[in-house]
């Protein structure tokens, strides 16, 4: 077998400090750009109390800083590709020889061996300077955001764009804070200058001068930065300004450069725009600029921009381009200084009005020097950082600890946690999954922390639990370990739950089903799964078009079942819209409980998905493998407070994207109290209930109007939080819910 590339790299220990705990720092390279000087800014602030290993996934001019400030540098040669094998290797062997603390993935490009870090149960604390769009393919950063211990943004606008791309981030607890100022490495402390080359001093006219600064790249916009130029030049026919880009070019981007070279000559720029190459000291510059120009298209929070910031030098940039942007806007003072995305005649404007305003530039300078003093600060950057990677370790070895509780107790259900894979995981793994999921998305009291933590025991809602027995520690707390300990105490969290071992009683309720058959060919099957049951209730079902009441009726013929009636609805409003405008006068005083259910495929997702969900419903209301309908109807009979019966979901949806409808609706049922973060529902909108339970769903009189037409998006309307508001309806009748478990049966 032939060994991996990551055993044959060079691990040093020989600065290492048997004291001192081990962090490592990611960097995906040692060039002398903004993520990487970062990262060698962090290790700098961290070398003090920990031994700092430093992963450089490429190397670049800057290595000989990182080797000289890390206790240990592991450097990826060019030809080694991390790819799954490879990376996990490395990782093994970082792991194995440093037993890191914890480790900074500075750049969601180390994405690979973040994730592998995680999986060692190493805490990651990912540092996303980048955004998503930016990043492709979407996708590429599901693992990083699902598994990195914290996710920290440097700016709003960089969080909201991968949040809109990456749903799952609704379920982590995102940090937004920005870098403090770097210290620059000069090219001295790196690979040797082109011979011949020297930073020749800058020379200040009387002209207004505006610099951009950063490598020539689209990105970056200089095409930009020297349209307006152009506009000022030709269109605002001024010339008392001067255009000065610092930055290397990239070789590969050479047509780039050649297009721009091209622009200036031909629009007759030579004399007002210039460039000159990346400098070692940025201070004489900031000296000289009256702005700093940054006309980036895309661009989270650059360096340049802190330290021109923090120098007092003016910024202008673009909305939407920058996270700078955010920064500029929350000052009355500087708001204007932020531009409509890319237009080059608003840019240009800005800049002739401060041209023609030099005497307003002092106050303007001292503003944003004061704002940029509280917001950028090194020190704390990396406090913050150390604070979180030391949290995450803390919940990592209180999950140990935790594990060997929950399943002595023998109350993790891991079939019905993770479905028909479960009996694949020993009990200790499992249970340490489940609690991995709760630690990701601690805290739990936001309304998302579902997406990550699923329903670990039959008739106990974690998040329920810990809403309403908060922390006050604040510190990670698995919710069922608590439970447990302190003996299962009663509550909200807990309820009632209907099992096929449940006695079944002689069918005596009045008992009627509504069925919604969009689908037609699903009847057959839902007249199977009522077969089993001794109760036999009347039908009611609802369709989409006179044709289909047809065929349902065709199928009808051919079994016992006749239908109480068969009626065609719009289509809109899908099954629940029918059920509360049309089953209250069809219903009247004759039934004890009713049943609604519908034949349900779901367009979004693949058939496999929508069948699962659709037998799960239907295994868990009415039957097949057990007569679900007696027992339920049974449990109808022998509890008087039960007004609502759904399937136990190990699913833990909360509001979703509907919180702000149910409210209004909320209020509409005459809700008075606020609406919880967490709770139960019948996710899908299957269940049984008693008519009076349903009274304030009934009485709410909707209309067609409010109902939005096909086709749905797969959350957000009326009809979603219709189907969160349910149990809320039902307890201000005065009655409870309860579920039904169905061993074996899962989604």
């Amino acid at each position: 077998m032939s060994r991996s590339a990551a055993s044959n790299l060079a691990y040093d220990d020989s600065k290492i400090d048997r004291n001192l705990d081990t962090v490592l720092v990611l960097a995906h390279e040692a060039t002398r750009t903004g993520a990487p000087i970062l990262g060698l800014n962090i290790i700098n602030e961290l070398r003090d109390c920990y031994n700092v290993i430093a992963v450089v996934m490429k190397t670049g001019s800057i290595l000989p800083s990182f080797e000289k400030s890390a206790a240990a540098t592991i450097i990826i040669p060019p030809g080694v590709a991390l790819d799954e094998c490879e990376g996990r290797a490395l990782v093994e062997e970082l792991v194995a020889r440093y037993r890191p603390l914890y480790a900074v993935a500075n750049s969601s490009v180390t994405k690979s061996l973040a994730v592998h870090l995680e999986q060692f149960g190493v805490p990651v604390v990912a540092l996303v300077h980048e955004f998503a769009m930016d990043s492709p393919p979407l996708g590429s950063l599901d693992e990083l955001y699902q598994k990195a211990s914290h996710i920290v943004f440097p700016t709003r606008i960089v969080a909201e764009d991968s949040q809109a791309m990456y749903p799952l981030l609704r379920g982590r607890n995102v940090l937004v804070f920005p870098q403090g100022p770097s210290i620059i490495p000069a090219k001295s402390d790196g690979f040797a200058k082109e011979s011949g080359t020297v930073d020749r001093p800058f020379v200040k006219d009387g002209r207004f001068t505006v610099f951009g600064m950063g490598t020539v790249t689209y990105r970056k916009g200089v095409d930009l930065f020297v349209s307006v130029a152009d506009f000022l030049y030709r269109e605002l026919n001024r010339d008392d300004f001067r255009f000065i880009w610092i930055g290397h070019h990239n070789p590969g981007d050479v047509r780039y450069k050649l297009a721009i070279e091209a622009h200036i000559k031909k629009s007759g720029l030579e004399n007002v725009v210039e460039f000159l190459d990346e400098v070692d000291d940025l201070t004489p510059y900031f000296n000289a600029a009256d702005l700093l120009f940054l006309s980036s298209r895309i661009d989270p929070l650059p360096n340049v921009a802190i330290d021109a910031a923090l120098a007092g030098v003016p910024i202008l940039c673009f909305k939407d381009a920058t996270g700078f942007a955010d920064i500029l806007e929350q000052d009355a003072a500087t708001s204007f200084l932020v531009a409509p995305y890319v237009r080059v005649d608003r840019a240009a404007k800005i800049i002739g009005d401060l041209i023609d305003k030099r005497a307003e530039l002092s106050a303007l300078s001292k503003s944003l020097k004061q704002y940029a003093k509280k917001t950028f600060d090194m020190k704390s950057y990396v406090a913050r950082i150390d604070q979180l990677g030391r949290q995450a370790a803390s919940a990592i070895k209180q999950i140990e600890s935790d594990v060997a509780r929950v399943v002595d107790a023998k109350a993790f259900d891991k079939v019905f946690y993770f479905g028909e894979h479960g009996s694949a995981f020993d009990d200790t793994t499992a249970v340490k999954r489940y609690m991995n999921g709760v630690r990701l998305a601690w805290p739990l009291s936001r309304g998302d922390a579902g997406i990550f933590v699923r329903r670990p025991m039959v008739g106990f809602n974690p998040l329920i639990y810990d809403l309403n027995n908060p922390n006050d520690s604040g510190s990670f707390r698995d919710p069922l370990t608590d439970f447990l300990a302190k003996g299962k105490p009663e509550g909200p969290w807990s309820h009632y739950v209907i099992r096929p071992s449940d006695a079944v009683l002689e069918p005596t309720l009045r008992v009627a089903i509504h069925g919604h058959f969009h689908y037609t060919d699903l009847l057959d099957e839902f007249l199977r799964c009522l077969e089993v049951n001794e109760t036999k209730p009347d039908l009611f079902i609802t369709t989409t078009s006179e044709e289909k009441v047809r065929e349902i009726q065709a199928t009808l013929d051919k079994t016992r079942w006749s239908a109480k009636d068969v009626w065609t609805v719009p289509n809109r409003g899908r099954d629940i819209f029918s059920f509360l405008k049309d089953m209250p006068e069809r219903l009247g005083r004759h039934y004890d409980i009713v049943g609604h259910l519908h034949g349900k495929k779901s367009g979004h997702v693949e058939t496999a998905v929508g069948d699962r969900w659709r037998n799960f419903a239907w295994q868990h209301l009415l039957g097949n493998k057990y007569p679900m309908l007696d027992i339920i109807a049974a449990a109808f009979a022998d509890h008087s407070n039960i007004g609502l019966v759904f399937p136990e979901d190990p699913h833990l949806n909360g509001w979703d994207l509907n919180e702000a409808v149910g409210i209004e609706l909320a209020k509409r049922i005459g809700l008075t109290k606020s609406l919880p973060t967490h709770f139960d529902f019948p996710i899908g909108t299957m269940f049984w209930a008693r008519p009076e339970a349903l009274t304030p769903l009934f009485e709410m009189k909707l209309d067609l109007s409010e109902i939005p037409a096909e086709p749905l998006p797969i959350d957000g309307t009326i009809l979603h939080a219709l189907e969160r508001l349910i149990p809320f309806a039902v307890e201000k009748a005065g009655f409870a819910y309860a579920t039904t478990h169905v061993a074996g049966v899962n989604r």
